[in-house]
């Protein structure tokens, strides 16, 4: 059930005649089609007798013969007659006769959008050709009420008009009267555009009449060499004269013995020749002078004497001082109750009448009438009629007139219309109002639905419930108003569905959302509210808790399974084939979609129907559709190789580039002022247009070798960001059309989206590799990466606050934290594939588009929580235990260094992502202030854990495989795939010693003899080596292993060395003679990884690409324990200091911590780099 008023905005009176027809055509189903707007209008005026004679035959002659134009511009000031002119020229053809279509338009209350159909329709009823062949062209064109009002004119008019013309043998008169009126100049401007251009295309018997004031918009109309225009001068001797007759004519009805005594020596006859010289030749002066002087029936005269008199008699203003200052006493009471009624009459939403201003008000039932009796030179009404002013300069006056008591404060007076608002619907919304007795029926099959309503749901109600949120868009925001709000969503707000205060915004959100979700249901049976609703989504949404009390008990919910949780508030099927682009309007209130099949629609954001469209010009899919900056326009690029750009309000195209892009184009993107057009191309370029004229400015931008996916501009128009099938990010200067920096290679994929945050300090990007990268837009490095392994990103973006970051791909959707790297982010629920995310302007929700032609709504702030964060199922290659025991290093796959706390698994620091390539090893200072780490990207790097400052040693020519501190030097020594070990300096970042070369092929693992004064190495040419720390002289050589030695490590006692071997064995040596002490063992199944002793020498730890941990004694070579738990190679593993408890590190993305007590009641950690998630383990 819902409360509609008659008409969409009702705006134009509908005057036809020649009922011809009638009978043989059955309008309603037309009427349905078409919904045209109707107001009454019979009390019209129109010009006395004789007067506008010259002007009433020219329009006469531009009506009856042929060769004008068939367009005539009726322009003249406020209070000139155009409306009366208007009203006599229709009225006298319809008397003699001839069809006649009449609209006139009311400020405030006019809808240029229902212009066409209503005249359209006005044109069926005058003539029964043009009605079956309007019927035809409607039943033809399916589902209309989306067309753009160009798409109207040609379906409505054009097509059926052109079909009957032969039948035509009489000229038809259609008259726009206050064109100027109808809306504002900006949402008129489509409007006169499709007139100005479709009228001359019609059958010239086809005359429209179009009277306004000459407002800007209305002149250049005047200028089209299609229009004919007359211009109403009030200084013109015909204009001077007829005002002087219309008031002796119309004062002189009053002057008879029979209604007036007037005394011989009265001054009445020279009273009417000064008020005719006062008027000047403006009609409204000398009508709201008569009205005033003739709606007394006691003292004509005096009032006559008192306008007489008064030396300010030629101010409009100062006339209708006289008349209001003789209306009423003006105490406060009277001035209060002025002030609503009048208030409602201004700025009310559509046209109300005395009976619903009285029930708005909460007046008594006779105070709006009384007041209006007495001021009916200024308002027409009638019983149960609209009021309306006679003129729109009273409404000027009203609001303008500051220090008067009947001034009319807008911003208070609209607050005071959204305050009675609220009480009236406080004081008369309840449960079920309209007594329904079940919810099995549809509101269709309740017979007596409209006497219900009716009975129950006064005029006044409806046009409350139907506009109350819209008068709120009227007010600014005030404590009182957010108060109201909050009583109204906690008390009444469900009766209305039938019918920053962080709390109050949590609930309407969560009424809205609802609203959203259950809308469908509620609109085919009210009852739903109470059942569905209720029932459903007590348990999630605040507002069905609230008011639970009202929930059905006759209905109960059962879930088969576990609940579903869903944040989606929207499922939008296309209906018009697969949707390739979607875009939010900057307000919010409109979505743009584009089309494999090339056409454009602009749905509304909130009922999710098209308002504008279909648009066609594109001969291919449209790859990318975007609003301009100010939401008038869009642009969208098409495979056809071409940019358009439209009128987002009345879907005209408004240019089409040439043909310069020479393959399909990918993306477009506004500038933010507006004035440039961005478009990247699969022809490898992107080129930037003139959004005004559609020409290209300046040449094309070069610089990637494949596709451009995607682009965007910085906030302040500066820079451009480019990312593309060839795995690079570039940012560009927009002026000189140089690289600012780029091309960023660290994808390993190609880079699908690309965009800079609203502050323009980072950029985000996307790429099929599975990551996500924050690039810091002033030096170019990466600041974040968030890593999704074995999925791709398609689509990623800010939200308007740049707080957070959306992504959509292979995964579904997710939601990142940007001001905490440690939250783990947000999943939605989806089971496809996206291609595409973008926030709502708000920020409250977000829109994606799948892989299965499929646009869903989601709620941007809820989310399920996961325990997944940047670091999601990335390779760990390396671990490394601090000397303390409380922290944990690891390295990834993904070229990023974690620091954990090993007590209780979370990170303490946002994650260091500054190396170019995978990180091999980490490794702790012995005064556990440093972190090294070796990476692919030929470097070593130290960091400090306090402050996360890090630097770059640099030398290597190679993959840096290995690091190791000295235990008694400030030195790192790392081994290379460039087959050399080098020893570094940590306070100067210089090489002290080195290279150390003798290895024939890649050094794998190089460790520091507990003194200092030696290092092992392993490298893939299968042997082991000891080296002379300060002299970097070859100290002895062990052979051994069949294959690559990947670890190697010191005893605590420095007389042994342990390493492990592609060979899939272990060896034990002895450091001094290089004899094995034990081994090979031979129980791992695969690569041995890593090795390691136990603090106390008497263990020996290893980790292997069987997934297993092991445990060996150090004296036998015994084989004590087997850990299994890993799902991957296990890469690396190490101690911890109490010989206790060690950890392990594998390519499965997961950090186990393990203890060798069997009393499991010990807390050990498992952490994960994919969750950080903490569980107990034990064995």
């Amino acid at each position: 059930m819902s409360f509609q008023q008659t008409g969409p905005n009702a705006s134009a009176y509908i005057g036809t005649s020649n009922d011809v027809g009638r009978d043989q055509y059955n309008f309603t189903g037309l009427k349905n089609s078409l919904n045209p707007s109707q107001i009454p209008g019979d009390d019209r005026p129109e010009c006395l007798e004789n007067t506008r004679v010259q002007t009433l035959q020219d329009i006469h002659e531009w009506t009856s013969e042929t060769g004008y134009p068939n367009i005539l511009l009726l322009i003249g000031g406020t209070g000139t007659g155009k409306s009366t002119i208007a009203t006599t020229v229709a009225e006298t053809r319809r008397r003699s006769g001839h069809p006649v279509c009449h609209l006139f338009f009311i400020r405030g209350k006019s809808d240029p959008s229902t212009v066409i159909r209503t005249i359209s329709y006005n044109l069926a009823v005058s003539h029964p050709s043009i009605a079956r062949s309007i019927d035809a062209e409607v039943k033809q064109g399916g589902e209309l009420s989306s067309a753009t009002l160009k798409s109207q004119f040609d379906i409505f008019l054009h097509k059926p008009l052109l079909s009957v013309s032969p039948e035509i043998d009489h000229p038809i008169l259609i008259v726009l009267d206050a064109f100027d009126e109808c809306g504002t100049t900006q949402s008129r401007r489509a409007l006169i555009d499709v007139l100005r251009d479709g009228i001359p295309s019609l059958y010239s018997n086809f005359r429209f009449l179009i009277t306004g004031r000459p407002e800007e918009d209305i002149l250049f109309w005047k200028s089209s060499p299609t229009v004919q225009s007359l211009l109403l001068d009030s200084q013109s001797d015909e204009s001077i004269s007829d005002v002087s007759a219309y008031i002796e004519y119309e004062l002189g009805r009053v002057k008879p013995p029979s209604m007036l005594k007037v005394p011989s020596n009265s001054p009445w006859d020279e009273g009417i020749r000064i008020l005719s010289q006062a008027a000047n030749g403006l009609f409204i002066w000398a009508s709201t002078a008569v009205k005033f002087v003739s709606e007394s029936r006691l003292n004509r005269l005096k009032r006559l004497e008192r306008l007489v008199n008064n030396p300010r008699l030629l101010n409009l203003n100062d006339l209708y001082i006289i008349v209001l200052k003789n209306a009423f006493q003006w105490d406060d009471d009277e001035s209060s109750v002025f002030k609503d009624v009048f208030s409602l009459i201004l700025f009310s939403k559509s046209p109300l009448s005395i009976q619903d201003i009285t029930g708005i008000l909460g007046l008594q039932e006779n105070t709006a009438l009384e007041l209006l009796s007495c001021l009916r030179s200024l308002v027409a009404y009638e019983e149960g009629q609209p009021i309306k002013i006679h003129h729109t300069s009273f409404y000027d006056y009203l609001v303008s007139c500051v220090g008067q008591p009947w001034y009319i404060d807008i911003e208070a007076q609209k607050t005071s219309i959204v305050n009675k608002c609220f009480d009236r619907m406080g004081e008369l919304l309840r449960y079920d109002i309209c007594g329904l007795e079940t919810s099995l029926k549809f509101n269709k099959d309740v017979p007596d639905l409209d006497e219900r309503i009716e009975k129950n749901v006064p005029s006044f109600l409806k046009y409350i419930c139907c506009n109350w949120f819209n008068h709120i868009r009227d007010v600014p925001y005030s404590r009182e108003l957010c108060e109201q709000l909050k009583s109204f969503a906690s008390d009444r707000l469900l009766f209305w569905f039938e019918n920053n205060d962080k709390e109050l915004f949590v609930f309407l959100r969560d009424a809205y959302r609802q609203a959203s979700v259950f809308l469908d249901p509620i609109s085919e049976s009210t009852s739903h509210i109470y059942t569905s609703f209720l029932r459903v989504a007590i348990e999630d949404s605040i507002v069905a808790k609230h008011y639970s009390r009202y929930a059905h008990k006759g209905f109960w919910i059962e879930y088969i399974g576990e609940k579903p949780h869903n944040d989606c508030i929207k499922v939008i099927d296309s209906h018009y084939g697969y949707v390739t682009s979607v875009s939010f309007s900057p307000d919010g209130t409109r979505v743009v979609c584009g089309y494999l099949w090339g056409i454009i629609r602009i749905l509304d954001s909130a009922s999710w129907r098209t308002i504008v469209g279909p648009l066609e010009g594109h001969e291919n899919y449209v790859s990318s559709v975007i609003f301009s900056p100010d939401g008038r326009y869009i642009v969208s690029g098409s495979r056809d190789c071409t940019i358009i750009k439209w009128d987002s309000i009345s879907g005209d195209l408004i240019w089409q580039s040439s043909e310069l892009h020479t393959n399909c184009v990918r993306s477009v993107v506004f500038s933010p002022d507006g004035k440039s057009i961005a478009s990247g191309s699969d022809d490898c370029t992107i080129r930037l247009w003139n959004a005004e004229s559609g020409e290209q400015d300046g040449e094309s931008i070069q610089g990637h070798t494949e596709i451009v996916h995607s682009i965007a501009f910085s906030p302040d128009n500066l820079y451009l960001v480019s990312g593309s099938r060839d795995r690079t990010v570039i940012v560009w200067d927009v002026t000189s059309r140089k690289v600012k920096f780029g091309p960023l290679e660290e994808y390993e994929g190609k880079v699908y989206a690309v965009e800079f945050s609203p502050g323009g300090d980072i950029i985000v990007s996307g790429s099929d590799d599975g990551t996500i990268r924050i690039w810091d837009v002033v030096t170019g490095e990466v600041k974040r990466m968030i890593t999704i392994r074995g999925n791709y990103v398609r689509s990623v973006t800010f939200s308007p606050d740049g707080s957070r970051i959306l992504a959509g791909g292979s995964f579904g959707i997710k939601m990142w934290d940007m001001l905490d790297s440690m939250v783990a982010p947000k999943k939605f629920s989806e089971d496809s594939d996206i291609n595409y995310v973008s926030f709502a302007p708000d920020g409250t929700s977000f829109v994606s588009l799948s892989d299965q032609c499929e646009i869903r709504v989601w709620d941007a702030l809820g989310g399920e929580e996961t325990t997944t964060s940047d670091y999601e199922h990335e390779h760990i290659n390396t671990i490394a235990v601090s000397p303390s025991g409380l922290l944990i290093a690891s390295g990834s796959e993904y070229g990023s260094v974690y620091l954990w706390n090993a007590l209780s698994g979370e990170l303490i620091s946002r994650p260091w992502h500054e190396h170019g390539g995978p990180v091999y090893l980490v490794s702790f200072s012995p005064d556990e202030r440093f972190i090294a780490s070796g990476s692919s990207d030929n470097t070593v790097k130290l960091w400090n854990i306090s402050n996360d400052d890090y630097t770059t040693f640099e030398g290597h020519t190679d993959d840096v495989t290995s690091v190791a501190f000295s235990s008694s030097n400030p030195h790192i020594a790392s081994g290379s795939y460039d087959k050399s070990i080098r020893i570094w300096n940590i306070d100067n970042g210089e090489m002290d010693v080195g290279p150390l070369t003798g290895h024939t092929s890649t050094v794998k693992s190089v460790c520091y003899s507990p003194d200092g004064t030696k290092i092992v190495s392993g490298s893939d040419d299968t042997t082991v080596r000891i080296w002379n720390s300060e002299t970097g002289q070859l100290i002895s050589t062990f052979t051994g292993h069949s294959s690559w030695v990947y670890s190697v490590a010191y005893s605590p006692d420095g007389s042994r060395i342990v390493s492990g071997s592609d060979d899939n064995t272990i060896i034990v040596w002895d450091a001094e003679t290089g004899q094995v002490v034990y081994g090979p063992i031979t129980d791992h199944l695969n690569w041995v990884n890593s090795v390691c002793f136990s603090p106390d020498g008497n263990r020996v730890l290893s980790g292997s690409n069987d997934g297993s941990v092991r445990i060996w004694d150090a004296s036998t070579g015994n084989l004590c324990r087997s850990f299994q738990g890993h799902m991957d190679y296990v890469n690396s593993v190490c101690f911890f200091p109490d010989g206790i408890h060690f950890a392990s590190g594998s390519r499965d993305g997961k950090i186990r911590i393990w203890t060798l007590e069997d009393d499991t009641d010990d807390v050990v950690w498992h952490l994960r780099h994919d969750d950080g998630s903490l569980v107990r383990m034990g064995s």
